[in-house]
């Protein structure tokens, strides 16, 4: 399922040629094998460097809430909107799904995609139906074009 925002969707009208390419291929890549799970969460770890051990896993879900709130904190990258054109996000949220998915046992995630001015902001999280989606539902509530995949 996908949820758009008004600004989101206007964006996504006037966009062209919605097709992926090489280029979002190698983001889905990149980011796909980055990723590793600590404590069941599917975590981006850009440097290989995370250990579950050193991680204090209380005060994070103090300040978070929960599991889905770490994995979206723990899981944001930025991209510019030359490297991820907006005429590719819905591929490239459904590929990138499709990937995680296939490497970790046909889990299910969520998936944001949010504009500021020229920047994209990437964050995912598993799906977990207790805890429920990272952001309202209402995504009009929000200013900048975003769209949410699950």
């Amino acid at each position: 399922m996908i949820y758009l925002n008004s600004a989101m969707e206007k964006l996504l009208l006037n966009e062209n040629d919605k097709k992926d390419t090489l280029k979002t291929r190698i983001i889905i890549r990149e980011v796909v094998n980055k990723t590793k799970i600590i404590k069941d969460c599917i975590i981006f770890d850009e440097n290989g460097k995370l250990e579950e051990s050193k991680i204090n896993f209380d005060r994070i879900l103090k300040i978070v809430g929960d599991w889905t709130g770490y994995e979206i904190s723990c899981n944001e990258l930025r991209y510019f909107k030359s490297e991820l054109p907006p005429n590719q996000f819905l591929c490239f949220v459904d590929g990138l799904n499709s990937a995680l998915s296939q490497k970790y046992s046909g889990r299910q995630f969520g998936i944001v995609i949010s504009i500021d001015n020229e920047i994209i902001d990437l964050r995912f999280h598993t799906y977990r139906e207790k805890e429920g989606l990272w952001l309202d539902k209402d995504l009009n509530k929000y200013d900048n074009p975003i769209l949410y995949y699950i």
